[in-house]
């Protein structure tokens, strides 16, 4: 090889080594890269976040209308098996008409104000009870408090209880007292929302067994000969006399139907639907704008001769929920209405219509 070519040679290798030297990225070119990498991925990921907290809160929304949903149908259920349904008149703490004494009887109007004869605890200022209303419930043939825990009767001493184990045995059901009511209590953190429905129930007996028939607490049978009625439950239509011993316990209270429903006092903007009182409609729950029911009343009007208790009851439930609370969702933006009308079944003194 000449001097002059191995110069070229050497000339060469300087030039390519210094080119491979200046072929990489610049650190500020590493730099911006790096931040419209950041900025990408930052993008994404909002996009990916909006996207979960927009399906969160679908999610809820379609859970409260669901739950509402059920809630609705339960109720309405119970109701359609109902015998009778108290408006708010003979819901209430007072009295309305004329009791009956001894020498006089009551006027038509008379009911002697449910809540007085309901457990204390269970109305109080932030428990409101919507509906009320008994319904027959049928015992079982088997299991606990059931018929076959009856026998024959014959190991029931007391001559009345086993002529009401007779008839329990013949009938196979008895009278049960319903109560919704709607609660804004916040000491039990199980529930949530802005209010719940509880339900609560007052069953003829507390215990069924073959040597015994322990009746509830503070439970009077409407049905009996000589009695009370349901509309003066639990004083007796003869002379007056109460015939609760003492008020019922509060165990009565099976749970919370349904949570999440709105505040009875909540600002609402949309259309809320009345009572129709020209056609007899009572509303009930009138403090609350979110959980209340028009019923058609069977009580005869003050001063009226007429005894309309045989009219077919129905009634019109208004419920309003909100998602406020539930994961994903924290304003008052989603509260679905629902609405529904009962004709109850019950056919003790109905009168046909021509």
């Amino acid at each position: 090889m000449t001097k002059r070519h191995l110069k070229l040679l050497v000339n060469w290798l300087w030039v390519y080594s210094k080119k491979n030297q200046t072929a990489g990225f610049t650190l500020i070119e590493l730099l911006v890269g790096l931040l419209i990498a950041s900025l990408i991925i930052l993008a994404l990921l909002s996009l990916v976040v909006d996207i979960l907290q927009v399906d969160s809160r679908e999610n809820a929304r379609n859970e409260t209308q669901q739950e509402m949903q059920t809630a609705l149908n339960y109720m309405a259920g119970e109701l359609r098996e109902a015998v009778y349904i108290y408006d708010n008149n003979c819901m209430s703490a007072t009295a309305q008409g004329t009791a009956p004494t001894t020498t006089n009887i009551a006027s038509v109007n008379y009911c002697p104000g449910l809540q007085n004869y309901l457990p204390t605890s269970l109305i109080t200022t932030t428990q409101k009870p919507v509906l009320a209303f008994w319904k027959p419930e049928v015992i079982n043939d088997t299991g606990s408090n059931s018929l076959s825990s009856l026998g024959t009767c014959s190991g029931i001493t007391d001559t009345t209880k086993q002529q009401d184990c007779q008839d329990l045995l013949v009938k196979r059901r008895t009278y049960t007292l319903v109560v919704y009511l709607q609660s804004t209590t916040t000491s039990d953190s199980t529930w949530r929302g802005k209010s719940r429905i509880i339900r609560y129930e007052l069953d003829k007996y507390s215990s069924i067994t073959s040597s015994d028939l322990v009746q509830s607490t503070g439970y009077v049978d409407p049905s009996q000969t000589d009695s009370t009625s349901f509309q003066t439950w639990p004083i007796k239509s003869s002379d007056g006399t109460n015939l609760q011993a003492s008020l019922p316990s509060a165990s009565g209270v099976t749970g919370v139907l349904v949570d999440f429903v709105d505040a009875p006092d909540a600002t609402y903007t949309g259309t809320i639907p009345g009572c129709d009182t020209g056609s007899g409609y009572i509303r009930n729950n009138t403090t609350s704008n979110s959980f209340f029911a028009c019923i058609r009343t069977a009580v005869p009007a003050s001063g009226s001769t007429a005894v309309v208790s045989g009219v077919n009851q129905d009634v019109v439930i208004y419920l309003r929920g909100n998602a406020n609370g539930k994961t994903g969702v924290t304003n008052d933006n989603y509260r679905p209405v629902l609405q529904t009308q009962v004709l109850i079944r019950g056919v003790i003194n109905k009168i046909p219509q021509s």
